[in-house]
């Protein structure tokens, strides 16, 4: 059985443990129970999501097995937190509120006793603290320790308390403005600049500068790889039978005539893979197709203005789809999927350079979109600091290790090695069951991993190369807020915008560019779109902005950074 003690009572313990020690001739080792460390001891919570199986065993193990490690680091124990994705939100929250409440009442009593021993000494009452209670306030709290089963004495950490949450999990932007809003976040630039620098070495700048906001970091966003490449992949042989330099190919466009020409003389399928239109962006809180947007050159990033606009008046966009309305004419596009084996003229495919690999001996690989940082892709796991932490200083110690070093890093993510996972002969993982599953990215960097199941061993230098070719979308940062937009004007501009799209449907090569002359005239006529898209608020006595101002203010601020 293990015994507490006290510091007073360590002191005894450890002269005597030291004799005894000596006499067996056993090196005198107790540097992990020094005063300091004890002291010092501490238990920290980590908040999480769990994935679908993982048994409360097994979170138990990867638990003492991560607090063998930061408590040896650190003298920090961990207790997980862990829930499903469904319930974590709700859960956190309902804490979080819970502890505020409590804090809420500790004050409020404090207050009430100060009041009452102002009346108390106003009213001529002497002091009735016990000399007990008085001795109990002034005198130091020491950390307990404990003797383990050889009677030596260890650090005993201490159970988290009923108002403490120190690190935990956020999901995405949203998630983390409203934690922000609730003003439940410890700013983190002080550890930044002092015992966590080593983030600004692991973790990409545009990752590490996303958890700012106003100026002062309040999250460290977890390294992932971002966004994906857009590959155009040209047929060698047909290039050099038709006579065309693939460093000419930029685009789709750029592709038509030689789509068009080989579907003409061959029996090659002309197209395969992802025909969606690249660059574009539409101005609706979903993303769904509008008649309102933009379309920029594919090498197009933030600094480039891309403000709401009749997408009729873009020249870029009709191109576009009078050559789309060429090719389904005429039968010339294939699968959606391209496969490998497949022969075509022209296929776009959208992921990373393993996934053009296999077409390298037969077809041009030309990179036509770089990966882009956009709001959504950019923040998909991140580990904050509540203000209610036991330590921001010992928390921002564990979110940096887990950031820089890989054995809590793959405690994390993947268990126990050899219990819930083992390594392949090339350092993959292969899962051994289900009993602990988490989420890569909800876990911390995924570069100081193993590579995960399914993967290959060289996964992570292939992602660190794309975040280096990864530029911040024209749009990173900019926020849709629709009740920021007059509703008769949202409505508006999507029935126009449903009526135009049920039209071009049916609209076919012959036909297809007088039909976009007409509803360019048409939607630049309308006044929903005329006043979406305003640069200037014309009616200054309602609470709404046109969409066109909102742009242009937030350009204006955001253009240079």
């Amino acid at each position: 059985m293990k015994r507490r003690l006290t510091s007073a009572a360590l002191a005894l313990i450890m002269a005597a443990t030291a004799v005894t020690a000596a006499s067996c001739g056993q090196e005198d080792n107790l540097d992990s129970v020094g005063e300091d460390k004890i002291a010092n001891a501490t238990t920290l919570n980590i908040w999480g999501i769990k994935g679908e199986g993982t048994t409360d065993e097994a979170i138990a193990a990867v638990e003492e097995a991560m607090s063998e490690i930061t408590q040896a680091k650190f003298n920090t124990a961990i207790k997980l937190e862990l829930y499903t994705e469904a319930e974590y939100d709700k859960m956190l929250e309902k804490r979080m509120d819970e502890i505020q409440e409590q804090l809420d009442k500790e004050e409020a009593e404090a207050e009430a006793k100060k009041q009452a021993a102002k009346e108390a000494k106003k009213n001529g009452a002497t002091d009735t603290t016990t000399a007990e209670e008085s001795t109990d306030e002034s005198t130091e709290i020491v950390d307990e320790t404990i003797l383990d089963e050889y009677g030596l004495p260890e650090t005993f950490y201490p159970d988290v308390e009923d108002t403490q949450l120190d690190i935990f999990l956020i999901t995405d932007y949203d998630m983390l403005m409203k934690y922000s809003e609730k003003e439940v976040l410890s700013p983190l630039d002080e550890s930044l600049s002092s015992s966590s620098k080593l983030l600004k070495s692991y973790i990409h700048p545009t990752l590490l500068a996303a958890g700012k906001i106003n100026g002062s970091t309040y999250a460290i966003l977890n390294n992932h790889p971002v966004g994906e490449y857009t590959f155009m992949l040209l047929n060698k042989e047909l290039m050099d039978k038709y006579y065309y330099d693939a460093d000419d190919f930029k685009s789709f466009n750029d592709a038509v005539d030689f789509m068009l020409e080989v579907g003409n003389d061959t029996n090659v399928t002309p197209f395969e893979g992802d025909i969606s239109p690249i660059g574009i962006h539409y101005f609706t809180a979903d993303g769904s197709e509008s008649i309102v947007g933009n379309m920029l050159d594919p090498s197009a990033e933030l600094g480039t203005n891309g403000g709401p606009k009749n997408l009729l008046s873009i020249s870029r966009w009709k191109k576009y789809l009078v050559a789309v309305k060429q090719l389904e004419d005429k039968g010339y596009i294939g699968s959606e999927t391209i496969k490998e084996g497949d022969k075509f003229a022209c296929g776009i495919i959208k992921g990373t350079y393993a996934d053009v690999a296999a077409f390298e001996d037969d077809y041009y690989v030309n990179v036509i979109q770089n990966p882009q940082a956009t709001t959504e892709n950019v923040y998909e796991g991140m580990f904050a600091v509540s203000k209610y932490t036991k330590s921001l200083s010992r928390s921002m110690e564990i979110i940096t290790y887990l950031n820089t070093r890989s054995d809590l890093r793959n405690l994390f993510a993947y268990g126990i090695e050899g219990v819930n996972y083992e390594l392949d002969k090339e350092g993959v993982v292969k899962k051994l069951n289900n009993d602990y599953n988490m989420k890569l990215e909800y876990t911390g960097n995924m570069f100081v991993a193993y590579p995960p199941e399914g993967s290959t061993p060289d996964v992570w230098e292939n992602a660190k190369q794309q975040n280096l070719d990864m530029v911040k979308s024209p749009y990173f940062g900019f926020s849709y807020d629709e009740s920021k937009v007059d509703p008769k004007l949202v409505s508006g501009v999507k029935s126009l915008s449903d009526k135009f799209f049920s039209a071009l449907n049916n609209q076919t090569a012959a036909t297809i560019e007088d039909f976009l002359a007409e509803w360019w005239d048409t939607a630049d006529a309308d006044t929903s779109v005329k006043n979406f898209t305003a640069s200037k608020d014309t009616d200054e006595k309602d609470e709404y902005e046109p969409m066109g101002k909102i742009y242009a203010d937030w350009y204006a601020a955001n253009a240079n950074t």
